[in-house]
């Protein structure tokens, strides 16, 4: 396909500008919180929240795709002359131009794998964790203060605080769980098994 330089400029232009933005929402959400987490503590990126990044990373994403196809049918004949130039220069770079990437994308799929794996792991250790008879809900670890949970299973809210202190986690009693989840870095599932544990340890020095 035959184009005016104007075109190849103008499409190379909002190629960048397209990059960018879905860069820096990629960007955004890679490091946001959990969904739950990010809800509750009403977290944001640049103004945005995750919702609002996913729906903009994903329309950028479909509008770079439609913007590549365009920009690969105006140059594939350049694209095609200057491949037969680098085979008949460089068989090696040529291939090293192929081979590298696809080993990137390998890593990077091992890696999205592997903390998979661990996802489930973690979930599959916490459903055989106890039978203690507390059970902490999603709710509570979404919405609930240290002081509210301690109310629930009526345990001293100075206990609870106490024990997650022994733990490296300093906390208020009008701290939320998911905000205290969110600043130590914690996985939600040991946060609530740790919990779990520190209540049934309450009860029976009660007892």
């Amino acid at each position: 396909m035959r184009a005016s330089a104007l075109v190849r400029g103008v499409i190379d232009l909002l190629l960048t500008l397209v990059f960018a933005v879905v860069l820096v929402t990629g960007i955004g959400l890679y490091i946001a919180p959990s969904g739950r987490i990010a809800e509750s503590i009403g977290w944001t990126f640049m103004g945005m929240d995750k919702d609002t990044l996913t729906d903009v990373h994903t329309y950028f994403g479909f509008v770079m795709a439609g913007l590549v196809s365009i920009h690969l049918a105006i140059g594939l004949k350049s694209m095609w002359v200057m491949l037969k130039s680098a085979f008949r220069g460089s068989r090696l770079k040529v291939a090293a131009s192929f081979i590298v990437p696809l080993l990137l994308i390998a890593a990077g799929y091992q890696a999205f794998s592997a903390y998979t794996v661990e996802e489930e792991h973690i979930t599959t250790s916490y459903e055989e964790y106890t039978d203690s008879g507390v059970y902490i809900t999603g709710t509570m670890m979404k919405y609930y203060t240290v002081e509210q949970l301690a109310q629930e299973f009526n345990v001293p809210t100075s206990g609870l605080l106490e024990k997650l202190r022994e733990k490296g986690i300093d906390a208020g009693p009008d701290d939320t769980l998911a905000e205290i989840e969110y600043k130590y870095g914690l996985e939600r599932e040991e946060f609530k098994a740790m919990l779990e544990e520190i209540i049934t340890e309450l009860r029976g020095e009660d007892g």
